[in-house]
């Protein structure tokens, strides 16, 4: 320990000659004195230097006190605070930029390489897939690009990384990467965020939009950051559970060409009625975020399933034992696991009896309760369930939300069980958020999916089959009359995109013509299909309006005979198919 403090003092204590050197070090050996503006200038160094140097070795410390003293580290932290502290107050940006030099600087760098290359001789990150690798990856993306495309969504890229100033903040563990110039990169972690963004900046109030891209993750240990395929639709304005259904039907249409829809359960839930069961069971504000990570363990399970009910038992266990909950609590949130959660068309009667009918579940139970009625009209109720103890995956979706799965207890197993193929929901609240509160419109209202397109990759048996022509016209389904039409307006819809074929509808339950008019001329749709009142209230018989530009042609056809496709050219004409 003594021998330890005279080198501590070295490092410590420069020397500007020789005999400097001797002078000092001799004092500080014979007589245990020390220069008098170091101690000044470092007292606590001071300090620990005299129970180093301690006449008596009983009272020095011991390597292993030494070790356990904060005092050492804090030193060097003590430095680097410094540093760090004149750069994040300083107008000068001389010691950032010397800080910035030394990490890049080329010697250093030019070292490190040489010392890797010794290690790793072969150079394995250049090319990321084989080239059936990514062909594959090639026809999931265009599959997925032509569903999106159908509901005649248009893409907005995103760029891949930004500069981390321009960004909103958000608790993300985001990929960072510094530049030469000492300017910070994000990496992009979502492909959400940027859209809204676009959203805020343009004051858009009715767009459908989709991008397929990374998005990134980091990486265990000194390895690259690690890139995620995905596949992002977003629905702006519209009415609400009505623009959830058709988030579901296209992350359903996308999922049908890959996987047995069978295979598939959608997950539901509602942000007030898991507040309604917060509250209910007892859970404290303090308690929900870890109770959420807790429960999101069993989230890929079927709700009744042999497995969730197995699970709840290693849960029930953590939620006693590692949260400290009431028993009462727990045996609260299980009754809710067992008895509240499963069939949407079983569950949610069963909240609506048990629940308090505030005003906040009420809304929650309507909502779920009606988008579970539009999902059957375009025969997307099977597998779909209510999981009331569900935690959103963003925080920004605060009312209807979902998540997709292949689910485990249909396929024991095998290698896909449990993966999370999609989540989406309603972000209302991020839009109100990131507005601009002094403008005097309001934020629209917004419903988005994001597909796992990597876990489809990895997960699915491609069967490549040939990408369909799309037609290059929109179709906006129309209704005239009839309190909106809105189910004929989803069937016709439907069928128009089972034959690949782009259309859509203005998603709000009775729009008026004008309304539709208008919302064709803002999406410059040419193409409009007019579902009148009379033929189906009164003969079966449904009458469209095919408008195109200034000619008009009138349609009859009965139920089940379905206007397929109507190509309006040099030949005007126009097809049906049978059901």
């Amino acid at each position: 320990m003594y021998s330890l403090g005279v080198v501590f003092f070295e490092l410590w204590h420069p020397f500007e000659t020789s005999m400097e050197r001797h002078v000092v070090l001799s004092n500080l050996k014979q007589k245990g004195e020390l220069p008098a503006a170091w101690v000044a200038e470092f007292p606590e160094q001071a300090s620990l230097l005299r129970h180093l140097m301690s006449q008596s070795p009983s009272d020095r410390p011991s390597a292993t006190e030494l070790i356990q003293t904060a005092f050492p580290p804090q030193m060097e932290y003590e430095l680097l605070d410094n540093i760090l502290r004149t750069m994040q107050t300083s107008e000068d940006r001389s010691v950032y930029d010397k800080v910035v030099n030394a990490i890049f600087n080329e010697q250093i760098l030019e070292m490190k390489s040489h010392h890797q290359h010794a290690i790793v001789r072969h150079d394995t990150t250049s090319i990321q897939f084989t080239d059936v690798d990514t062909e594959i990856r090639d026809y999931v993306a265009e599959v997925t690009r032509e569903v999106f495309k159908q509901h005649c969504a248009k893409r907005l890229e995103i760029v891949p990384m930004r500069l981390l100033e321009d960004c909103q903040q958000f608790n993300r563990n985001t990929v960072k990467l510094l530049t030469y110039g000492g300017d910070m990169l994000e990496l992009c972690y979502e492909l959400r965020l940027p859209f809204a963004n676009w959203v805020i900046a343009n004051q858009k109030s009715s767009f459908k939009r989709y991008e397929i891209s990374s998005v990134y993750r980091r990486a265990i240990g000194h390895s690259p950051p690690n890139p995620y395929l995905q596949g992002d639709f977003d629905i702006l304005g519209g009415a609400s559970a009505l623009t959830e259904a058709e988030a579901l039907k296209v992350t359903m249409d996308v999922l049908a060409r890959f996987f047995q829809l069978d295979l598939c359960g959608i997950h539901l839930n509602h942000a007030n009625l898991l507040e309604a069961i917060w509250s209910w069971a007892g859970i404290k504000a303090e308690h929900r975020q870890k109770v959420a990570e807790l429960l999101s363990m069993m989230a890929s399970l079927r709700p009744q399933s042999s497995k969730r009910k197995s699970k709840w038992v290693v849960i029930r266990r953590q939620l006693l034992q590692e949260l400290n909950l009431a028993e009462a609590t727990v045996n609260r949130l299980q009754t809710v696991g067992l008895r509240f959660c499963g069939a949407a068309d079983q569950a949610l009667p069963r909240l609506r009896g048990a629940l308090p009918t505030d005003k906040p579940t009420r809304k929650a139970l309507d909502e779920l309760t009606e988008l579970f009625s539009y999902l059957r009209v375009w025969r997307i109720e099977k597998h779909v369930y209510v999981d009331a103890l569900m935690p959103p995956t963003e925080n920004y979706h605060r009312d209807l939300f979902f998540q997709i799965y292949l689910e485990k207890d249909n396929h024991p197993g095998s290698l896909t069980d449990g993966g999370l193929l999609a989540v989406g929901g309603r972000y209302d609240y991020l839009l109100h958020q990131m507005w601009d509160h002094q403008s005097k419109t309001n934020p629209p209202a917004a419903v988005g999916t994001s597909l796992a397109l990597e876990t489809i990759i990895q997960h699915s048996s491609i069967d490549f089959n040939p990408i369909r022509n799309q037609a290059a016209t929109n179709i906006l389904v129309c209704s005239r009359g009839g309190g909106g039409l809105l189910v004929e307006r989803m069937e016709l819809v439907a069928e128009l995109w089972e034959e690949n074929i782009k259309a859509e509808f203005v998603p709000v339950p009775d729009p008026s013509l004008t309304e539709q008019y208008e919302y064709a001329s803002e999406h410059d749709i040419k193409c409009l299909v007019i579902i009148t009142e009379m033929g189906v209230s009164q003969t079966g018989i449904v009458k469209v309006t095919l408008t195109w530009k200034l000619a008009q042609f009138f349609v009859l056809f009965s139920v089940g005979v379905w206007l397929a496709y109507c190509e309006f050219n040099n030949n005007m004409g126009f097809y049906y198919q049978k059901e």
